[in-house]
């Protein structure tokens, strides 16, 4: 049994062409929050232990372990809530629902970003993360190679668990905190643009039951990715993703030389997926950089838009929730 840390995670890829016995030899242990995952490169199982209840896969060409409990997201996801803050704020906004439906991605917030959240709220989520991040809450254990992302990250539980609620195998692998007051006041924000965009558009949300905290420290990256991929063997989605959502926790004048921009790969659509809104998209590729300015939002088409977080030079923090669909639509 060999241990690999996560900065060693890019071993387990080299592992699969180097091997193809079924032995314990095989394993490669990996610590996951408080877990231990075990990896079998040849079979592409991950296990609670060797040989155990396989919940999850390895996949060597994107370069990630895929727990499925990720899609405990919808498990236990609500109906969307409506919000008058944000939808004032939304139809203040020229243009935002031709922009959504043929961009798959919608800014909002330009030079004054946080004028439209009450006063005090940025600066309380600030101080909430600041709080996580000096007591070490993120982790940088998450489930992809050093060589695709380099942040640090933390689930937040946005409602209590019942007693004796389960989320099924592994399901208790995405570790998560109580989502803190202000923090959980930006979720409810989002929710409620979300409310207003499922409802010109039908596109059948629910809130999950987390959101996750991101931090990028000097040199840190994201590469491009989509956050919903299409299966093209098996015909399924990876996950229930439909709409993610974006708030920025810095400084709301956020330089450009200074990086860490969201870059959209606008127009380049995901292959071998047509749906019914293809007429209301646009056919040119258009990269939108959008930076990280504290009290900007971003939401954008899980399943459609290709996007990166480039290399930043400052502390970049960000608050991120899924939209999801219901279990049986994913």
């Amino acid at each position: 049994m060999k241990r690999k840390s996560s900065e060693e995670f890019d071993e387990l890829a080299q592992a699969l062409e180097q091997t193809d016995s079924e032995g314990d030899a095989a394993w490669f242990s990996l610590e996951y929050g408080r877990h231990e995952l075990y990896v079998h490169p040849a079979s592409k199982r991950v296990c609670t232990e060797v040989d155990g209840d396989v919940i999850g896969e390895f996949d060597p060409d994107a370069g990630e372990v895929v727990l499925f409990a990720e899609d405990a997201e919808a498990s236990g996801a609500t109906e969307l809530q409506p919000n008058p803050a944000a939808e004032a704020h939304l139809n203040m906004q020229s243009g935002w629902l031709e922009e959504y439906r043929s961009k798959g991605l919608l800014c909002l917030g330009g030079q004054s970003s946080s004028g439209w959240l009450r006063e005090g709220l940025l600066e309380g989520v600030q101080s909430e993360l600041g709080i996580m991040l000096a007591s070490g809450m993120l982790s940088d254990l998450h489930t992809q190679l050093a060589s695709v992302r380099s942040d640090r990250v933390v689930y937040l539980q946005l409602q209590p668990e019942a007693d004796g609620e389960s989320e099924g195998a592994g399901g208790d692998l995405l570790d998560a905190v109580a989502c803190p007051p202000c923090c959980l006041e930006v979720v409810r924000l989002l929710e409620g643009l979300a409310h207003v965009l499922d409802r010109h558009l039908d596109l059948g949300l629910r809130r999950p039951q987390r959101c996750m905290a991101a931090c990028y420290e000097s040199g840190a990256f994201y590469t491009a990715h989509r956050d919903n991929e299409h299966d093209s063997t098996t015909g399924q989605w990876k996950n229930s993703r439909l709409m993610t959502a974006i708030f920025y926790v810095n400084a709301p004048s956020w330089p450009a030389e200074s990086g860490g921009a969201l870059r959209c790969h606008v127009g380049v659509e995901p292959a071998g997926v047509q749906d019914d809104a293809a007429s209301h998209r646009t056919s040119s590729v258009q990269p939108v950089d959008v930076f990280p300015a504290g009290g900007r939002v971003v939401l954008f088409d899980s399943r459609r838009l290709l996007h990166e977080v480039l290399p930043t030079s400052e502390k970049r923090l960000a608050l991120s929730i899924w939209f999801v669909s219901a279990p049986s639509e994913s």
